[in-house]
């Protein structure tokens, strides 16, 4: 732009001398020069001061990359790469044989605990009725044995030893056979007391491994996550796709606001404010000039970020790394949709101080348009 600005002043010091027929001298020339010098010093300073102008600018977007949660072999590939795809829709699917096996086996299991958890219950009401016949069984013996007990102390003992004891005996093996019944009862009704939420714990566990098997056999169909479209689709059918984070197998860009980061100089800082206006040049639209909005400023530098490790930090000193980043909302407009994310454009913040200087910032920002049909590079 400085160029720009230099040769406008040449130019119109060439009118001027040919207007008003200015003779070219040896004080006439470096009057010219020296004046220009000093003109458009001053307003070139006075301008990139207070409009920061930057051509590192770029269309950035934030893309999703798409890793299955789940492996196994692709048996069907999206064919609308690059085109606009809606929430939902499948991009890809692996093949679900294992995981519906899975799913079978544990409904299968589930049935059979169920079964087995109403057999349970009428175990415990056999043992229930198993355990009243042992009791009333001991409580006669305990009678008869009580009956030849007391026969026994009278005056004249009609039983002999031996029948007593036996009786005896046959009361202690009564009270025994009902304490097992009691402890086979004991043990059905713990088994049905395992419970969780009121559920037996078995049942719980199977529909927690259920749940998880119909998860795993969901994801073995890939969906977009939102609107907007799928690139870099780096599988086909028979490709073997792996659950790793560092192995996407395809680029998602969802619907997103399209902006503009741009990186300015450091001393643009005292004039960067949200909220001003600003205009954006792509070098694929030459001649256009479209409106923005300055949205932010991010609040770090990028060589100035430093992460833990395991040996000693140096200073990330780079070569043009040191530019603060800014974020330029662009309004809504169809050619600016249609161009390819990423693409690089330039950026002109117009601030409120010396805004009578901003028009010259707005002729060269446009001329950087028209040379856009000229060259591609800056």
């Amino acid at each position: 732009m400085d160029l720009l600005i230099i040769l406008t002043y040449i130019a119109l010091s060439w009118l001027i001398f040919k207007i008003f027929k200015i003779p070219v001298n040896k004080w006439s020339v470096p009057t010219a020069a020296l004046g220009g010098i000093i003109l458009v010093s001053g307003l070139v300073l006075v301008m990139n001061y207070n409009h920061p102008y930057t051509f590192t600018a770029q269309k950035a977007v934030v893309s999703i990359p798409i890793v299955p949660q789940v492996t196994g072999i692709v048996t069907e590939v999206t064919d609308r790469t690059n085109q606009r795809v809606t929430k939902g829709e499948v991009l890809f699917k692996l093949d679900p044989t294992r995981f519906q096996a899975r799913l079978d086996k544990l409904l299968a299991d589930k049935t059979t605990t169920e079964h087995a958890v109403d057999s349970l219950k009428a175990s415990l009401q056999q043992a229930h009725a198993l355990a009243d016949q042992a009791r009333a069984e001991r409580d006669n013996s305990y009678k008869n044995y009580q009956r030849y007990l007391q026969g026994s102390q009278a005056k004249v003992n009609p039983f002999s030893e031996r029948d007593i004891d036996t009786s005896r005996q046959a009361y202690l093996a009564q009270e025994a056979n009902y304490k097992a019944s009691q402890a086979g009862e004991a043990q059905i009704q713990a088994q049905l007391d395992s419970q969780i939420h009121g559920e037996n714990s078995q049942v719980v566990s199977l529909n927690s491994q259920i749940k998880e098997a119909q998860y795993d056999l969901e994801q073995t169909i890939v969906r977009a996550p939102s609107n907007g479209y799928v690139t870099q689709v780096l599988i086909r059918p028979g490709t073997f796709a792996a659950a790793l984070p560092l192995r996407p197998v395809m680029v998602f860009i969802p619907e997103q606001t399209r902006q503009i980061i741009a990186t300015f100089r450091q001393n643009a800082l005292l004039r960067l404010k949200p909220g001003d206006e600003a205009e954006v040049v792509f070098n694929a639209l030459p001649g256009k000039v479209y409106a923005a909005k300055l949205k932010s400023v991010i609040p770090v530098v990028p060589t100035g970020a430093y992460q833990a490790s395991g040996t000693l930090q140096t200073l990330n000193i780079q070569p043009n790394g040191d530019g603060v980043m800014a974020m330029v909302e662009l309004e809504p407009n169809a050619d600016i949709e249609s161009l390819p994310d990423g693409i690089y454009a330039q950026v002109a913040i117009y601030s409120d101080h010396f805004s009578h200087v901003s028009i010259m910032r707005k002729v060269l920002l446009r001329m950087t348009s028209w040379m856009h049909y000229l060259y591609l590079d800056h």
